[in-house]
C-alpha cells in the first residue's frame, strides 16, 4: 500500500511468526464443517493472493483435499499494486484478501463481483455487528465482500510499568482504558518517564484524538484537522517517546515502553512472545471507553475471475465457524464469524481483543479522504511528527486555540 497516504497495509503489519502462533492441531475434516465441501469432479484451479504468514498453514492444504482444487497462492507485498491489477479487470486472480479501505472505490469502478449469496450458505454464520460496521461505509449492503479478519486501535500497557509511574499502592492498579491517558497532558506528563508511543499514522492518531473529542473521525474539516494539530504538538507531542507502527512492538515486549498506542494484532502477539522472552512483565491491551477504530480485512472475487465455483467454495470455507477459529488461533485476530468460541484460543475470551457486539457498535471505521485533501492531512502530520509550529490558515479570523 502506499505509505504516502500513512496506511500501512494491515496485512503486512500483522504478517505474523510462527515461532509465537497458537499451536491448536488442526482437523481436516467434512464432519467438523457447518457445509460439507463436495469435491469437484474434476480437477479445478484456485488462484489466491494474501499477505505472507497472514493464514494457518492448514487451510489450503484442507481445501484443496476437500474440494479437489488445486490452489495457487501468491504472496501480496503491495496493496497498491494488487489493487491496480483488480481495477484493470484482468488481475489473474480469483480471490485476493485486501483491506475493507479499498472497497468504495473498486465497488464503483465495477472490478469486484457482486456477491451470489445463494452460493454462500455459512451467510447465515457471519457476526451481524461486524458486517453492518462495513456497511456503513466500505460494502453497503455487504455485496462485494466477505470478512477474513478484523482488529481495533487501542491502548497496550505494562502495568507494573504504569503501576511505578502513579506511585499506586501495593494492590492497587491504573488501568488505561481512555484515550485521555494519550491526549490529556495531565496523564502523559506522568507516563512519559516510563515511554509512550503513538502509531506513526495520521489517520489513527487525528482520528483518534477526534473520537475522543467528540468530532467526526472522517471529517474534512481543514480547520478541525488545524486545531488538532496544534493541540497535539503543544500538549501531546512533548512527552512522546517516538511515533511508529512497527519498531514499538520490540521495545513494549522489551519492557522500554509503558504505554502505547498499538493495533490488536500486534499487541497480543507481543503480549503472547513476552510470556516466553520476558515473563515478568505484565503486558495488557484495553480497548479505550469512549470507543476506537475497527479495521477489516476482507475476501473478494475481482471481476474476470476464471473459476468462480471454486472462488465461492473457498469464501464458503472461510465462513466455516471451525475453520475461521482455527485461522484467528493462527493469527491472533478475531473473525467475523458466530457459533465459533469453542474452538477459540482462550485469549479471545478477553473481550479488549475479541470484543462484545455492544463494544462494537461504539467503534468508528475510517474511510480513505481523496488525494488532495489527503495531501493537506500528510502536511498537518508532518508538523505534529516533528513539533513544527505554524500559523493556521483555516481557523476563524480570531486565530482561535485548541482548547486541552
Amino acid at each position: 500500500m502506499n505509505r504516502s497516504l500513512y496506511i500501512i497495509s494491515l496485512g503486512m503489519l500483522f504478517s505474523i511468526s510462527s515461532q509465537f502462533a497458537f499451536s491448536a492441531e488442526f482437523t481436516c475434516s467434512n464432519s467438523l464443517l457447518k457445509t460439507p465441501i463436495m469435491p469437484f469432479k474434476e480437477s479445478h484451479s484456485l488462484n489466491f493472493t494474501n499477505w505472507a504468514d497472514y493464514m494457518s498453514p492448514d487451510l489450503i492444504p484442507c481445501f484443496r483435499k476437500l474440494s479437489h482444487t488445486n490452489v495457487r497462492l501468491s504472496y501480496t507485498t503491495d496493496d497498491n499494486m494488487t489493487r491496480a491489477k483488480v481495477m484493470t479487470g484482468a488481475s489473474g486472480f480469483d480471490v485476493i484478501e485486501q483491506g475493507a479501505l479499498y472497497l468504495p472505490s473498486e465497488i464503483q469502478s465495477g472490478a469486484l463481483v457482486k456477491l451470489d449469496k445463494t452460493k454462500l450458505p455459512n451467510w447465515k454464520y457471519r457476526n451481524k455487528a461486524i458486517y453492518e460496521k462495513i456497511s456503513q461505509i466500505n460494502d453497503p449492503g455487504n455485496n462485494y465482500a466477505i470478512v477474513y479478519s478484523y482488529g481495533t486501535t487501542g491502548i497496550a500497557y505494562n502495568q507494573k510499568a504504569v503501576d511505578r509511574a502513579f506511585k499506586m499502592p501495593k494492590g492497587k492498579h491504573v488501568i488505561p482504558d481512555s484515550w485521555k491517558y494519550l491526549f490529556n497532558d495531565k496523564y502523559l506528563k506522568t507516563l512519559s518517564h516510563c515511554g509512550v508511543s503513538l502509531l506513526d499514522e495520521p489517520e489513527q492518531v487525528f482520528g483518534n484524538y477526534f473520537y475522543y473529542k467528540g468530532i467526526n473521525p472522517n471529517t474534512t474539516s481543514k480547520a478541525e484537522y488545524e486545531k488538532a494539530a496544534l493541540y497535539l504538538i503543544h500538549h501531546v507531542r512533548p512527552y512522546i517517546k517516538y511515533f511508529d507502527s512497527n519498531k514499538y512492538q520490540n521495545d513494549f515486549t522489551a519492557g522500554n515502553l509503558c504505554v502505547v498506542m498499538g493495533y490488536s494484532g500486534d499487541v497480543v502477539r507481543s503480549v503472547e512472545r513476552a510470556k516466553i522472552i520476558n515473563p515478568k512483565l505484565a503486558l495488557k491491551y484495553v480497548l479505550p471507553k469512549e470507543g476506537t477504530n475497527i479495521w477489516f480485512d476482507m475476501l473478494m472475487i475481482p471481476k474476470g475471475a476464471k473459476n468462480l465455483d471454486a472462488a465461492y467454495r473457498f469464501l464458503n470455507f472461510n465462513m466455516e465457524p471451525y475453520v475461521s477459529a482455527m485461522n484467528s488461533n493462527y493469527i491472533y485476530q478475531p473473525n467475523g464469524v458466530i457459533d465459533n468460541r469453542q474452538y477459540l484460543n482462550t485469549l479471545f475470551k478477553d473481550p479488549n481483543i475479541n470484543p462484545t457486539q455492544k463494544m462494537i457498535k461504539k467503534m468508528y471505521v475510517l474511510n480513505i479522504h481523496p488525494p488532495k485533501f489527503q495531501a493537506f492531512v500528510s502536511k498537518m502530520w508532518m508538523y505534529v511528527k516533528y513539533g513544527i509550529d505554524f500559523t493556521p490558515q483555516y481557523i476563524d479570523n480570531k486565530k482561535e486555540k485548541p482548547k486541552p
